[in-house]
């Protein structure tokens, strides 16, 4: 079994096709689930209750080292960005310590939110960016789909478990 997890390597892909400029770093989206206070009678104080398979605003921001054309294939405000982050996890054996590799793949659809064109100076990066809101976030571990969130069809996947099938049986 592998542990002590690292991202070895990574690709970023746009509709198939990789993104030649995208810089070191992208933080995926972060899941705030949203919730309603429940008080009342038989509940002592107040509880703040997520409401199964409704999120929060999602969003991810991809940065490039400078203006490129790769930036402003995501700016069409018509269009979908459909991107693919895959990447190799390096992880050790916990008993005999050998190197091995998982695959993660991590895919998301939304549209620009915000665009950052950076700054310019001699010698330097210029850090533009741009940021998506999105709609769609799927994460697959080494083969096996361990989160996918589909705000426009209401799918909710938490490992292999679909939490909304029985809301979409009902509406």
């Amino acid at each position: 079994m592998l542990k002590l997890h690292l991202i070895n390597r990574y690709t970023v892909y746009r509709g198939g096709k990789e993104l030649i400029g995208t810089a070191e770093e992208v933080k995926l989206p972060e899941i705030t689930n949203l919730t309603d206070s429940l008080e009342g009678a038989g509940v002592g104080g107040t509880m703040a209750v997520p409401v199964i398979g409704l999120v929060d605003d999602m969003e991810m921001e991809i940065p490039f080292m400078s203006l490129c054309n790769d930036v402003f294939s995501l700016m069409d405000p018509t269009q979908t960005a459909d991107i693919t982050l895959n990447g190799a996890l390096q992880g050790m054996d916990g008993g005999n310590g050998s190197v091995g590799y998982k695959p993660v793949s991590i895919s998301v659809r939304g549209v620009v939110k915000k665009f950052a064109p950076g700054s310019m100076k001699s010698g330097a990066k210029m850090g533009s960016s741009v940021t998506l809101g999105l709609s769609y976030y799927k994460i697959v571990l080494d083969g096996k789909t361990v989160l996918e969130i589909d705000k426009l069809n209401g799918v909710y996947v938490v490992n292999g478990n679909d939490v909304l099938s029985q809301v979409r049986d009902m509406c």
